[in-house]
């Protein structure tokens, strides 16, 4: 794998906490997990590479809003738990839980972290911190353990997810496997109930214009039927705006042409120029769409204030009539919607608007969740064994198998696992639909079909999991139009933000951020005009952003 040196990026506030993990740490280091551990592995494993010893191992757990918990299990006793054991003899012990979907899980882990307690295994979607925790030695190596023992199988995800690969090296250095996927799922759609489409006898709309005339139909007429004018909403926001999360801003902003993307979306322009998302003129037009129809109460107007699972509950209960969401939306929020009543919540692609050319933006695949093995663990390997049994049970077994282990959301109960990448499938499973036969798809892929040709045909109309690729991976499911639109149309833009990060950005990146969100949200609510943008764009680049971009010129030269 190529070298990639990085640059230090600690800003200086953190060094303090990292120089007590560090010696913490060490305190710690021939405690707990590893004193049961022989330097050699091979001689505690039997002649099908299971332990002959039990070997604990800690993890820690990412709850969320799709986390289930089925069959009175428990985090600490499941049936992945119990298939390590008997598998592997590892015996998994839960070093804490928190919710990945707030910043709950985050502010844990940077609490375990400044205590130096880290698990043996754990994760981050934070770049900042994967790369602080390898950059000061308190990561495992695990470049020979994966060469030793991962199969061949794993070995093609990596040739598969090269980009991601390289995200989780550092100066030659294998400290994390990556999440192995293509980062085109993080594309926008615009998510629209059906049978408010019907009761308004609407169309989905093509462009912006159609957009807001549909809204206002949504609005202010009664397409959910209960004999009330004007207590629907018509598009939805959620107070983060910028954030891939439900009813965000960016698949309307990429109709003017601006790939949008939290805070972290650097790309170089037509010009060949480093520019970031955010400061894009053609922000104006869409603010200032977005401002008059707030004004119109075509937008609900607490969204300032509102939270992701108020939000979910307003959708859930029917008041939402579309929004801006990612490729996962049939998996949730819009399952609450289906099981409710019965009524699906359809993607569609972003709306266009005259004079621009849409750009979708997406996050480098060098970055993303990372999985990690704290560095004095004596037992590295076993989390490699540990990725080959998740990859033979779940791509290569039956499909109650399959259904067992990942379904309705199963997988998240192992510690380390390959994301179902449904992008890698979509485009067989589209040709498989074609001939109405699943003969030839890959192993993983045949239960995915079954889900689609069950929820088409009824079979499967009630399942969760059918519902949820249905709306994912059938022709008129999300992907498929990143497939046949988006990149045909040559609209994807991938940020340039790989695994190097500038000082500079590190330390004023939440400060942006903030100055982003509330900039956009005042505008939007009328508090400052449209032409306030051009205030903001000057405090964005005084407040760091224009060093961000210099420095980001020179890490990430033009090719």
């Amino acid at each position: 794998m190529k070298e990639l040196k990085i640059k230090r990026v600690l800003p200086h506030a953190l060094v303090a906490l990292l120089t007590v993990f560090t010696i913490s740490a060490c305190e710690t280091a021939t405690t707990g997990s590893d004193a049961q551990s022989s330097n050699n592995p091979s001689e505690n494993m039997d002649a099908n590479g299971k332990y002959q010893k039990p070997l604990k191992m800690t993890w820690a757990v990412q709850t969320a809003a799709a986390s289930k918990l089925l069959d009175n299990e428990t985090w600490e006793d499941n049936r992945w738990s119990r298939l390590f054991k008997d598998k592997l003899n590892i015996d998994l012990q839960v070093a804490f839980t928190a919710d990945s979907s707030t910043d709950a899980y985050k502010n844990k882990l940077n609490a375990i972290i400044a205590s130096g307690d880290l698990p043996d295994v754990f994760k981050t979607q934070d770049t900042n911190v994967f790369l602080q925790l390898a950059q000061n030695g308190q990561l495992a190596d695990l470049t020979e353990v994966y060469n030793k023992y991962a199969t061949d199988s794993i070995k093609e995800y990596q040739k598969r997810f090269t980009d991601s690969f390289k995200g989780a090296t550092i100066d030659g250095k294998l400290y994390a496997i990556p999440r192995m996927n293509d980062n085109f799922h993080e594309a926008p759609f615009l998510w629209i109930r059906e049978d408010w489409l019907k009761r308004t006898n609407s169309q989905p709309p093509k462009t912006i214009e159609e957009l807001v005339a549909l809204a206002k139909k949504f609005a202010t007429e009664d397409p959910d039927g209960n004999g009330k004018n004007g207590d629907t909403i018509g598009l939805a926001l959620n107070k983060d705006l910028i954030r891939q999360n439900h009813a965000s801003i960016l698949g309307l902003v990429s109709a003017f042409g601006v790939p949008g993307r939290d805070e972290s979306m650097f790309y170089r322009d037509q010009n060949g120029k480093m520019t970031f998302a955010w400061i894009q003129p053609n922000m104006k037009p869409a603010l200032a769409v977005l401002a008059d129809m707030y004004k119109q109460g075509l937008i609900n107007k607490d969204f300032t204030s509102k939270s992701e699972s108020a939000l979910v509950e307003d959708i859930t209960s029917g008041k939402i009539g579309m929004a801006f969401g990612s490729n996962w939306g049939t998996w949730y929020p819009y399952n609450n919607v289906y099981k409710k009543d019965g009524v699906i919540v359809r993607p569609y692609p972003i709306p266009t608007q005259s004079g621009y050319d849409y750009k979708i933006g997406i996050e480098s695949n060098a970055v993303g969740q990372m999985t990690m093995v704290r560095k004095d663990y004596k037992n590295p390997e076993a989390v490699i064994k540990m990725l080959n049994l998740y990859d033979e049970t779940v791509n290569y077994s039956t499909k109650d198998v399959y259904d067992k282990y990942w379904a309705n959301e199963q997988y998240r109960l192992s510690p380390i696992y390959i994301d179902q990448p449904g992008e890698v499938y979509a485009a067989d499973l589209l040709k498989a639909m074609d001939k109405g036969s699943s003969e030839g798809l890959p192993p993983a892929a045949k239960p995915l079909y079954d889900y689609i040709a069950g929820f088409e045909n009824g079979t499967l109309a009630k399942d969760d999991n059918a519902f949820g690729t249905w709306g994912q991976m059938s022709k008129s499911g999300s992907l498929p139009i990143v497939l046949n639109k988006y990149i045909p149309d040559k609209a994807i833009v991938q940020s340039i933000l790989g695994i190097q990060r500038p000082d500079v950005w590190l330390t004023n990146v939440s400060s942006l951020d903030t100055l982003t969100i509330t900039a956009f949200t005042d505008i939007i609510t009328g508090a400052k005009p449209v032409e306030y943008f051009d205030t903001f764009v000057q405090q964005w680049l005084k407040a760091g952003g224009q060093k961000s971009l210099d420095e980001l010129d020179k890490m990430y030269p033009a090719k």
